[in-house]
């Protein structure tokens, strides 16, 4: 983990913890080691920072390059390690750094979704099926995160919880001959393993309240 990023996890925890209420449960399910695909659902720009802020290991993100347009928001995401891709293009560049990273043994991130879906209630069939291209490449493992909010817009002062799941070992994917059926059915088992987080805290909310 860089200097930069340890200090950015340390200075923005408490900032999340005051004005949104951030809080975490089932960091006890992160992988120590090896290759390991973060994957979340997307609701906000945010989300980059809430998962790496909830994680030990560095994480590299691969993240659309117009979330860089602001100047100061794109430090902060260099500074978490983000690669930029162009969305609906096959930003080869991107995809063989993301590879990289992977056999190297380290952390991705990835948004499933492809684009941020704010107030929308995410489902499987949201998910594009470069997920399951990355898993198969990289023989990885993928660990499900779950942002949670209400009506799944984050606000100041709304509390957000980051849900982290059992990681996904590679051989559960299904892969065989790496094909583009597989990679979509790969894709959108990870993804049902999302929701399914998502669906099981609203759950538990409302036998609470």
């Amino acid at each position: 983990m860089n200097k930069l990023y340890r200090f950015l996890q340390i200075f923005l925890r408490p900032f999340y913890r005051i004005f949104f209420g951030m809080r975490v449960i089932g960091r006890e399910n992160e992988l120590s080691s090896g290759p390991c695909i973060i994957c979340a659902n997307h609701i906000s720009m945010h989300d980059i920072i809430l998962i790496a802020l909830n994680l030990k290991r560095q994480i590299f993100f691969f993240a659309k390059k117009e979330l860089f347009k602001n100047p100061l928001f794109a430090k902060i995401l260099r500074s978490f390690g983000t690669i930029s891709v162009s969305r609906g293009t096959a930003d080869i560049h991107a995809i063989t750094q993301t590879i990289d990273v992977l056999k190297a043994g380290g952390y991705i991130g990835l948004f499933p979704q492809g684009t941020r879906m704010p107030g929308r209630v995410p489902t499987p069939a949201d998910a594009k099926s470069g997920v399951g291209l990355m898993a198969y490449r990289a023989k990885s493992s993928v660990l499900p995160v779950y942002i949670q909010t209400k009506n799944n817009r984050i606000r100041l002062f709304r509390r957000v919880t980051v849900i982290i799941g059992k990681p996904i070992r590679y051989e559960e994917l299904g892969f065989s001959r790496g094909t583009i059926a597989e990679y979509n059915a790969a894709s959108k088992l990870i993804f049902e393993r999302i929701c399914e987080l998502g669906a099981k805290k609203e759950t538990e909310d409302a036998q609470n309240h």
